[in-house]
């Protein structure tokens, strides 16, 4: 065949190949059917008991983490690193859903373990609440109900969303392996997990500190002052109480749920086992930030 008729090619496929996209509906499916397999397989196993149980639910937790972990970090990491990475960004809604969907697997083994287990089980809020901020993504990732809120609600609910999931996910990861054994016992399985949530979160600041020197440096020259926009509630605008009130009524019902099930204490140890390593290192750069400007200063005080 001569070239004038040869499909061109590209990576790994041709040009001339009409290819469909993969859908949302097909990463869910896959994510699934994945988390499906990787439960009854556990089981068949090791027996549909607390055992095999407890198993299959350490293996569908990391398979859903993978896909969590990618919709946390994957937007960060396409800015921090560029636009060779852009393709985590524009299917995060995508990989969003399959961990919602693989999250079925998951629910349905922990309502098992519940059922079958002979022990005090309690109320798990600090869980459901976690399922809840999961599916709630998941409902308002639709275009027109997304579109119905306005958008810095729902910056601001996705936000704070993704970051509850990302303590819950802390928790089993790093605070209970401590509390089971301490730290010179903590289990090396675990670490990969550990070091992926500690790393999303820094990257996640590091992209958000980007952004918002980016933006102030682009808007600083067109800043014109003028009067505030207020109200006569309170001073603020009509669309910030639109935004403020929400959020606070959303934050308060998830404080009051987790005082209720005495889990307030094991968020915040969750929420410092995933942030503390990242305000660490934050202030360390700081700090020697701040001494390297004071030794120039002091060595220019001698020239």
């Amino acid at each position: 065949m001569s070239s004038a008729h040869a499909p061109e090619s590209r990576g790994f496929g041709f040009r001339g190949i009409n290819r469909r996209p993969i859908t949302a509906v097909s990463w869910m499916c896959a994510a699934f059917l994945i988390a499906f397999a990787l439960a009854v397989v556990v089981l068949i196993i090791f027996g549909v008991g607390e055992r095999g149980t407890a198993i299959a639910l350490r293996a569908t937790a990391r398979w859903s983490f993978l896909l969590f972990w990618l919709a946390y970090a994957g937007g960060a990491i396409a800015w921090l690193f560029g636009p060779r990475l852009d393709g985590l960004a524009r299917h995060g809604r995508k990989l969003g859903l399959a961990f919602a969907s693989a999250q079925l697997v998951h629910v349905g083994l922990v309502l098992w373990i519940i059922h079958i287990t002979t022990g005090p089980s309690g109320a798990m809020v600090f869980f459901w609440v976690g399922i809840f901020c999961t599916y709630l993504l998941a409902v308002f990732s639709l275009p027109r109900l997304r579109d119905a809120l306005e958008p810095r609600l729902w910056r601001i609910f996705r936000t704070i969303a993704l970051e509850y999931i990302a303590i819950a996910f802390a928790a089993d990861f790093i605070v209970a392996p401590l509390q089971a054994g301490g730290l010179g016992k903590y289990p090396l399985t675990y670490l990969p997990f550990a070091l992926m949530l500690v790393s999303g979160a820094g990257l996640r600041f590091a992209a958000y500190s980007s952004r918002e020197s980016r933006h102030l440096r682009e808007n600083l020259p067109s800043r014109v002052p003028g009067p505030p926009k207020v109200s006569q509630f309170g001073g603020m605008s009509r669309e910030d109480h639109i935004v403020v009130w929400p959020v606070l009524i959303f934050i308060g019902v998830i404080v009051v749920l987790l005082v209720l099930d005495d889990a307030l204490g094991g968020f915040f140890e969750s929420a410092l086992a995933l942030y503390g390593p990242l305000v660490v290192v934050f202030g360390a750069y700081v700090l020697l930030k701040s001494a390297v400007r004071g030794i120039m200063f002091i060595g220019s005080q001698f020239k």
